[in-house]
């Protein structure tokens, strides 16, 4: 019953998760408790516990959407910065760092950090999809090591904005998501 819960994406498995960001947001992997979550998501407990028979498979879902929501927001920017020949490296950057997926990654970088506080084996699924990037790197026409570069000064940045302990400008990030953009262009050549 578990397992077919959590493929099925029912409006009120979307509003459990979206509450549990805000929740774990706030107060914090360690307070968050499936009570607050559905009080949150105005579910009833046993409504959340149909999508989520525990804090752990919770968590575990909050870490899959995680990786689910980059990869959309990569997906549409390539869509948008007319990239061709695999040159993805732009399109995370315009991707993860710019304005509307940035709003959403904080909250979300706050649940991923939610999941390892509590159990490691919950991000595997966010380190299955860095290695098959990191794979994806290897075999393009990419300078590997700038590349390399431009995925972990994306991640830093993610991160630093995710515990909110970036003391970037709005300038000077904007200055260092142009300097990224032109060091992916660099990659390629």
């Amino acid at each position: 019953m578990a397992e077919l819960a959590s493929n099925t994406m029912s409006p009120a498995r979307e509003r459990i998760l979206e509450a549990a960001e805000r929740v774990v947001g706030d107060v914090g992997a360690a307070r968050m408790t499936l009570d607050g979550v559905a009080q949150a998501a105005g579910v009833s407990k046993g409504g959340l516990l149909y999508h989520f028979p525990s804090k752990e498979s919770l968590l575990g879902a909050l870490a899959k959407r995680y990786v689910e929501s980059m990869t959309d927001c990569v997906e549409q920017a390539k869509s948008g910065t007319g990239e061709t020949d695999g040159r993805d490296l732009k399109a995370c950057i315009v991707g993860i760092l710019s304005q509307q997926p940035r709003a959403k990654t904080v909250g979300m970088g706050a649940a991923l950090f939610a999941a390892a506080a509590n159990d490691l084996t919950l991000l595997e699924v966010i380190r299955e999809r860095t290695a098959q990037y990191t794979k994806q790197l290897e075999s393009s026409n990419v300078d590997f090591a700038r590349a390399a570069v431009v995925t972990l000064a994306i991640d830093g940045l993610m991160m630093r904005e995710s515990l909110r302990i970036s003391c970037f400008t709005e300038e000077q990030r904007e200055r260092v998501v142009q300097q990224l953009l032109q060091i992916a262009d660099e990659a390629y050549r």
